[in-house]
C-alpha cells in the first residue's frame, strides 16, 4: 500500500497516473454485496441510455467511463483507510500549489496581483477548489504541525486568490457536512468567514467575485443543457457528447486552460473537433439528464447517496464527498477524466462503499434526494420567484450583410442580455450586455438562410434556468 500512497501524492503533478485505477477493476469484488449491486446499478444507468442514444459513440464512450470509474472505486477499496491515502493526497495538493504560484507569476509577472490565480492544467475555478479540499485535509488530518500549518495557509490562499465561488461553496458545504461527526467542521466554517473577510479587506480583482451575485454565463449553458434534455429525456446524448451540443456558450469550440492560452498556446487544429469533450453543463444534474437522460441521472444520484451512507459517521470523509456533491450545483467537478480532480471523488466512494452495509438503503436513498434537491436549488429559486411583466421589443435591426445588429427594449431595468445566433446549434454573439439601454451585438460578415436570432434575458443577480424573456427572430432570408 505504500507504492499506492506514493502514486497517490504524485498524481496530482502527473494525472496520467490515473490511468492505473483501470488494473484495480477486480477490487471491486471485495466490496459488501450492497456496494456491488450499487455500482452495477449505476452501469446499467450508464450503457442502457447509451444503446438508444442518436449518437454511434455512446455506447463504447458509457463501456469506457463505467470500467474507469470501477477501476477508481476498486482503488479506493486498494487503499483502504482513508486517513493514510489522503496523508499522501495532501502532499500531492501542497506541491500543486507550490507549482500553480511559480507558474502564474512566470506567466504573468507583475499581472498576476490583478489576475485570478490559476494552473498550467487547471482552471482557476477547479484551482480553487482543490485549494479548498487541502485545507479540509489540514484541518482534520495529524500531519506534522509546521507541513499542516503550511498545507492549510496554501491552501486558503488558493482558494482565495483563484476568485473561485464555487470553490468556496464546496468548502462551505465540506465543513458544514463533517460539523455532523466532527467539531473541525465549526473550525472550517470559521475559517471560511475569515477568508471572506480578507477578501474584502484584500480589494483585488480575484477576490471581489466572492461577492458578486452573476453566474458568469452559467445561465446560457443551463438553457442550452437543459434544451438538450428535452430534446433526448430517456436516453440523452450520451457520455462526452453533450459538450458538443454546448460547446461555444461561454467559450469557444475548443479552448485550453487560461494560463496556456496567456502564454499563446492555443487549440491546435486537430484537436478543435474534439473540444466538446471537456465542455461541460456546470451543473451536475443538468449535465447528467443531458448525457443520459433520466435514468442517467437517477443513476447517478443514487451512486452519490449511497457514497454518502457509506461515508456516514466519518467527518472528513463525508466532509470531502459532500465538498465536491455541494460544488456540483455550478460546476462539474467529478467529471472524469480529468487532471486527477474528479477522480477523487470516486477515490473517497470506494473508501465509503468499503463501509456500506445493507441496513444503511434508507439513509442512501434519503441523501441521494438531498443530492437532487442541492443541484436543483438554483432552478427552484427561479420556479419561487414571482414573475413580473416581461420587457417588451422596442426594435431590433439586422442588417442582410451582418456587421453589426442592435435591439432595444422597453422595460428591461434589471435584466441582462444575451444575443444568439442559432441554427442547428447555438453560439453567442459577445457576452451579455444590461438591457435598460440600446444594444449593439456583433454579426458574421454573411447571415445564411435559415438562421434564427434569439435574444435571452435573465434577471440580474437571479440563480436562473429558464430565462426571463426569450425572443426567437428568423434572419438572412
Amino acid at each position: 500500500m505504500r507504492g499506492l500512497a506514493f502514486l497517490l501524492a504524485l498524481a496530482p503533478l502527473f494525472p496520467p497516473l490515473a490511468g492505473l485505477a483501470l488494473f484495480f477493476v477486480p477490487w471491486v469484488r471485495r466490496l459488501p454485496l450492497w456496494g456491488q449491486a450499487l455500482l452495477a446499478l449505476y452501469g446499467a444507468s450508464l450503457l442502457l441510455p447509451a444503446l438508444f442514444a442518436p449518437e454511434p459513440l455512446a455506447w463504447p464512450l458509457a463501456l469506457f467511463r463505467f470500467l474507469y470509474v470501477l477501476g477508481l472505486v476498486g482503488l479506493g477499496v486498494a487503499l483502504g483507510r482513508p486517513e493514510r491515502a489522503l496523508g499522501a493526497w495532501g502532499v500531492g495538493l501542497f506541491l500543486l500549489y507550490l507549482t500553480g504560484f511559480a507558474a502564474t507569476y512566470w506567466v504573468l509577472g507583475d499581472g498576476a496581483v490583478g489576475a485570478r490565480l490559476s494552473h498550467p492544467f487547471h482552471s482557476p475555478v477547479g484551482f480553487g477548489f482543490l485549494g479548498g479540499l487541502g485545507l479540509l485535509l489540514a484541518l482534520h488530518l495529524r500531519y506534522p504541525w509546521p507541513f499542516r500549518a503550511l498545507l492549510g495557509l496554501l491552501g486558503g490562499a488558493v482558494l482565495l486568490l483563484s476568485g473561485s465561488r464555487g470553490g468556496m461553496l464546496g468548502f462551505f458545504v465540506g465543513g458544514a457536512a463533517a460539523l455532523l461527526f466532527r467539531r473541525r467542521g465549526l473550525l472550517a466554517l470559521a475559517l471560511g468567514g475569515g477568508l471572506l473577510l480578507a477578501a474584502f479587506a484584500l480589494n483585488l480583482p480575484a477576490t471581489e467575485r466572492f461577492f458578486q451575485a452573476h453566474l458568469s454565463g452559467r445561465e446560457g449553458v443551463w438553457l442550452a443543457a437543459y434544451r438538450v434534455f428535452q430534446e433526448h429525456p430517456w436516453t440523452g446524448v450520451g457520455p462526452y457528447l453533450l459538450g458538443e451540443r454546448i460547446g461555444g456558450v461561454l467559450f469557444g469550440d475548443c479552448f485550453l486552460f487560461p494560463l496556456l492560452e496567456a502564454r499563446g498556446l492555443t487549440c491546435p487544429d486537430w484537436l478543435r473537433p474534439w473540444g466538446g469533450l471537456w465542455t461541460f453543463a456546470h451543473n451536475h444534474l443538468l449535465q447528467a439528464l443531458g448525457e443520459g437522460g433520466v435514468f442517467g441521472a437517477v443513476g447517478l444520484l443514487l451512486l452519490a447517496g449511497g457514497f454518502l451512507a457509506g461515508a456516514w459517521g466519518d467527518g472528513l470523509l463525508f466532509g470531502l464527498l459532500a465538498a465536491y456533491l455541494g460544488m456540483g450545483m455550478v460546476d462539474n467537478p467529478f467529471s472524469v477524466p480529468s487532471p486527477f480532480r474528479g477522480e477523487v471523488f470516486f477515490l473517497l466512494g470506494g473508501m465509503a462503499l468499503a463501509r456500506l452495509e445493507g441496513g444503511r438503503a434508507p439513509l442512501g436513498l434519503g441523501l441521494a434526494g438531498g443530492v437532487a434537491l442541492l443541484w436543483s436549488l438554483p432552478f427552484l429559486y427561479l420556479a419561487a420567484r414571482p414573475e413580473g411583466p416581461p420587457p417588451a421589443l422596442r426594435y431590433l435591426v439586422v442588417p442582410d450583410r451582418g456587421g453589426a445588429g442592435a435591439v432595444a427594449l422597453e422595460g428591461g431595468e434589471g435584466y441582462r442580455l444575451q444575443v444568439w445566433l442559432c441554427a442547428e446549434g447555438c453560439r453567442r454573439l459577445g457576452w451579455e450586455w444590461p438591457a435598460e439601454g440600446p444594444v449593439r451585438f456583433p454579426l458574421p460578415e454573411a447571415l445564411e438562410e435559415g438562421k434564427r436570432l434569439v435574444l435571452v434575458l435573465f434577471r440580474e443577480g437571479g440563480l436562473a434556468l429558464r430565462p426571463a424573456f426569450l425572443l426567437e427572430e428568423e434572419v438572412g432570408r
